[in-house]
């Protein structure tokens, strides 16, 4: 009997990671389907002068470690 409910067990927990795992990956996939909806909106935002998208670059050498 005892091998029986861990069997069992080990049954619900395999469920439970599977359920899981999948509610994972819907929710990537989603988000991936959502990336050339997002790349279009702003490019049209950009090419529109909504937003501004500017690249500094810091010439200070930080030497910052950690010890």
């Amino acid at each position: 009997m005892t091998c029986l409910y861990m069997f069992v067990v080990l049954f619900i927990a395999a469920a439970i990671i599977s359920f899981i795992l999948s509610l994972v990956g819907v929710l990537f996939v989603g988000a991936l389907r959502l990336i050339p909806i997002v790349l279009v909106v702003l490019a049209v935002a950009v090419l529109l002068g909504k937003v501004k998208i500017s690249i500094v670059h810091d010439d200070d050498k930080d030497d910052r470690r950690l010890s």
